[in-house]
């Protein structure tokens, strides 16, 4: 964006000036028509005042402000990103918004509360059987709609008693290759750890089936949540304590494995933009997603390509996050070295964490999540996946009244490792 940064404080005016260009740019272009509520809200109001964006009203910025839940994927439709003169990134400019709106408005404690991912990790772990009860109790349910703002019928992840980090460091361990094929500083995320704890158990098993050795060091959230109210502050924090932990491993040849797109996306591409320096640039460069960094070994020809079961016809959603990596379709690509036949579903989950967990939210997250699974049912598959847990998640209740009903989602590492016929314990 031409004279606004994400680290400093806002400039209004800037802001302002800044947003009625791209505006304009939108207005001309409309490519992102239909791609999500803040284009099809922006778009419906510069219409109602005649093309003219600098008549829309503050509640038309503050709404379309409101509906981005940062998927990104007008990044990837715009033809007029950098190095493109016109400079166009609609998901900063929207997040540039939300901190100017989280100070002038104040942030609603419910909001804040929602990004605390690793604290409300850490308490649902330690109290798991007692807390997925509770979340599942109706009367519950309702109290936290009418107090919190958390909507009764958003399903959430259950949480598991033993976290990732635990599994990982009580296991039998794998012998190792020695010397190994490569090494690993998996960068698991705090949804892995404390809720799809499996997800990662698969990573580390694909990865010592062939060969690997992995690591797992210190780490917090990746401050994805926080985009969610402009707190860059705090994900510049999450940033320079996770680069610390992951670049001395790096310096030592090891690559930070993610099997979580938001996570993998926030190391890749937006720390560098937050904390330019030598470090977290290094690190960025070494950081992959887990279905990228086994189709880079296949190339290099050290994935072990000795499966068992053939998973059969995976429907596979690919997640916004991962699209705007620009790896390609790597997991599609893996799953298929699995003996898969995949139907890759470009649709978007619109779950987004906390976004579709609101009240104000919730059944707009549905319809959006409506045309994934609906193109889902097309492919008469016998599997779903997605490589984001909680895209799954929204999968399976969109789907809930359809024959997907009983298909649990899994992330493409997990078919895989079934289709190694390796141990899930």
């Amino acid at each position: 964006m031409k004279g606004l940064s994400l680290i400093a404080p806002i400039d209004s005016k800037q802001l302002e000036k800044e947003t009625l260009r791209i505006y304009e740019v939108c207005d001309g272009c409309r490519r992102c028509f239909n791609l999500c509520p803040s284009f099809n809200t922006l778009l419906d109001r510069i219409d109602v005042h005649e093309g003219d964006v600098a008549k829309l009203t503050p509640a038309d910025h503050h709404r379309v402000v409101d509906e981005c839940y940062y998927c990104k994927l007008c990044f990837n439709h715009c033809p007029y990103t950098p190095p493109h003169h016109y400079e166009i990134d609609f998901p900063h400019l929207m997040v540039a918004w939300k901190k100017r709106l989280a100070v002038e408005r104040g942030v609603r404690w419910r909001d804040r509360l929602l990004i605390m991912t690793d604290a409300i990790g850490r308490l649902g772990s330690a109290t798991a059987a007692i807390m997925n009860s509770v979340l599942e109790n109706r009367l519950v349910r309702r109290f936290l709609e009418r107090v919190v703002g958390i909507h009764q019928d958003r399903r959430l992840l259950h949480f598991s008693g033993e976290t990732f980090r635990r599994w990982f460091d009580r296991r039998t361990k794998t012998a190792a290759a020695d010397p190994p094929v490569r090494k690993v500083a998996l960068f698991a995320s705090c949804l892995v750890n404390f809720q799809a704890t499996d997800v990662g158990k698969a990573t580390v098993q694909v990865l010592e089936k062939n060969g690997v050795r992995v690591v797992v060091p210190e780490q917090r959230c990746c401050g994805m949540p926080s985009f969610d109210i402009g707190d860059t502050q705090t994900i510049q924090q999450a940033a320079q304590s996770n680069v610390a932990s992951l670049y001395p491993l790096v310096a030592e040849g090891y690559d930070v494995v993610v099997p979580t797109a938001s996570c993998s996306l926030m190391l890749k591409r937006e720390y560098p933009e937050l904390q330019r320096n030598e470090q977290t640039k290094r690190v960025a460069e070494r950081t992959f997603d887990i279905c990228e960094y086994l189709m880079a070994m296949k190339k290099s020809g050290d994935l072990a390509t000795d499966f068992t079961v053939k998973p059969g016809r995976v429907a596979y959603q690919i997640p916004c996050h991962l699209r705007d990596q620009n790896i390609g379709f790597k997991s599609k690509e893996l799953m298929e070295c699995a003996g898969a036949h995949v139907d890759v579903i470009e649709q978007c989950s619109g779950h987004d964490g906390s976004w579709s967990a609101k009240t104000e939210f919730f059944q707009l997250s549905m319809k959006i999540a409506g045309k994934a699974v609906h193109a889902i049912e097309q492919t008469q598959a016998d599997l779903v996946a997605s490589d984001c847990p909680l895209a799954g998640l929204q999968l399976e209740q969109a789907g809930a009244s359809t024959h997907m009903t009983e298909k649990a989602v899994l992330h493409p590492i997990q078919v895989v490792r079934n289709a190694y016929g390796l141990d899930k314990n």
